[in-house]
C-alpha cells in the first residue's frame, strides 16, 4: 500500500536536515526525510562544521550570516546540549590583491567584519601570524560537531511531526507529464506532490532519469586533527585562507583541526572515496599551521580523513525549483560552505514551498542554469 505524504526530502545531511526542519515549521504536514544509510551518513559526517560568513559569493555570504543565529541560539532552537563553540574567524591575505578584492566584497556585506593590518591579529591573539598583508575578522563565527548538529535538527523536526526513513534508498523519483508524484524506494513507494533532493554527491544520479543535469563537480578535501602543545595556553580564532584552500580552527579537548581543499576537479566518485590523506597533502597543511600559528609548528596529525565538496562548474550551488518539473526542488553543491549556510537554505526553500516564491533572489543558483546557457 502506498504511503501518502505532502513532501519528501531526500538526504539527511546538514542541508537536507535543515530543509526538513524548516518545512515542518512552516506548516507542511506529513513530511518524510529519506536517507539511504544511517542518519547523517554522507559527507556531513566528515565535515569540519565551520560556521562563518566568508563565502565565495555574495548570496552565500548572506545566507551564512542569516544562519549564524540558529547555531548560536542552539538552546532556544534545538534540543540537547549545544556543540557550537564561538571562536570568531579571520581571513588571512598573503598578497595585497587578496586583501583588496575579496575583503572589499565581504566588508560591503558584513557590517561586523573589521579589517586588521599586519600584526594586528597577533596583538589580540598571541602566537597568530604577523606574516600577512592583512586580515578580516568577525566575532560571529565558530564551529560545531556536524553530526550532532544534524541529528539535533532532525530531532527538532521529528518533535513537530517529521517522519524519517533510514536504510532506505530512493530508486526512482516518480513523475508523469512533468509533474512529481513521489518516489520509489527499496522499501516501497511514497506518493507526494513535492520532492526535495538534498542528497549531495548522489543528487545527479537521482535527477538524471528526469532529464535534469546539474553538472556538479567534486573537489577533494582533507581534514586532519592534532594535539595542541602543552605550552599553548592562549586562545585563537578560526583562520581561513583568502583563496579558500586552507583552514585552521580550535577543537575540543585541547585539539586542533585543520584542512585543505584541492583546486582541481576530482574524477573519483562519491561511492569510491579514498580515506587516505597523502603525505604531500598532510605536509602542506602542516606547513600552513606552522605559518599561521607559530606555537603549532612541527605538529604531527593524530588522525585524518578525506571528503568531497560538490559545486557546479561556476562554483555555485544548484538550489531552487526545477522549472521543468512541477513539484521538484534541489539543494545541492554548496561546497565547503554547506554547513555555514544550511539553516538559511532550509528557511528559503520552505518559503518557496509554502508561499510559491523565494523570499530572496536566488536566480544565480538556478539548478538548470548550466543547461539553459547551452
Amino acid at each position: 500500500m502506498k504511503q501518502i505524504r505532502d513532501a519528501i526530502v531526500i538526504g539527511s545531511g546538514i542541508i537536507g536536515s535543515a530543509i526538513a526542519l524548516a518545512v515542518v515549521r512552516a506548516g507542511v504536514r506529513r513530511v518524510t526525510l529519506i536517507e539511504k544509510g544511517p542518519l547523517v551518513s554522507g559527507m556531513t559526517r566528515r565535515s569540519a562544521g565551520l560556521v562563518h560568513p566568508f563565502q565565495a559569493d555574495p548570496l552565500s555570504t548572506e545566507l551564512a550570516a542569516m544562519s549564524y543565529d540558529l547555531y548560536r541560539q542552539w538552546a532556544i532552537t534545538l534540543p540537547g546540549k549545544s556543540s557550537f563553540v564561538e571562536t570568531g574567524a579571520a581571513v588571512l591575505a598573503r598578497q595585497a590583491s587578496d586583501a583588496s578584492a575579496s575583503f572589499a566584497t565581504w566588508k560591503q556585506s558584513l557590517a561586523e567584519a573589521n579589517e586588521i593590518g599586519p600584526g594586528g591579529l597577533a596583538a589580540v591573539f598571541p602566537g597568530v601570524t604577523t606574516h600577512t598583508r592583512g586580515a578580516l575578522f568577525t566575532p560571529h563565527a565558530g564551529y560545531a560537531d556536524a553530526v550532532l548538529t544534524a541529528q539535533a535538527i532532525v530531532k527538532a523536526a521529528k518533535d513537530q511531526g517529521l517522519e524519517t526513513q533510514t536504510g532506505t534508498q530512493v530508486k526512482q523519483i516518480l513523475a508523469r507529464s512533468h509533474q512529481i508524484h513521489g518516489v520509489k524506494t527499496t522499501t516501497g513507494e511514497l506518493e507526494a506532490p513535492i520532492v526535495i533532493v538534498a542528497a549531495g554527491g548522489w543528487t545527479e544520479r537521482l535527477l538524471a532519469p528526469l532529464g535534469v543535469a546539474l553538472h556538479l563537480r567534486a573537489r577533494r578535501g582533507s581534514l586532519l586533527f592534532y594535539e595542541q602543545p602543552r605550552e599553548q595556553t592562549t586562545e585563537f580564532p578560526m583562520l581561513l585562507d583568502a583563496g579558500g584552500s586552507y583552514f585552521v580552527r580550535p577543537h575540543p579537548y585541547r585539539m586542533l583541526s585543520a584542512g585543505s581543499i584541492s583546486a582541481e576537479t576530482q574524477t573519483q566518485g562519491v561511492d569510491a572515496l579514498d580515506e587516505y590523506v597523502p603525505a604531500t597533502e598532510a605536509a602542506a597543511v602542516n606547513r600552513v599551521i606552522g605559518e599561521w600559528v607559530s606555537p603549532f609548528a612541527n605538529l604531527t596529525p593524530k588522525r585524518s580523513h578525506t571528503m568531497l565538496y560538490f559545486a557546479a562548474n561556476d562554483g555555485l550551488p544548484a538550489f531552487g525549483r526545477v522549472t521543468t518539473m512541477t513539484g521538484l526542488y534541489v539543494a545541492a553543491g554548496f561546497g565547503p560552505g554547506a554547513f555555514s549556510v544550511a539553516p538559511a537554505v532550509g528557511e528559503t526553500l520552505a518559503r518557496m514551498v509554502v508561499d510559491g516564491e523565494s523570499p530572496r533572489d536566488i536566480s544565480s543558483f538556478d539548478p538548470l542554469r548550466a543547461t539553459l546557457r547551452t
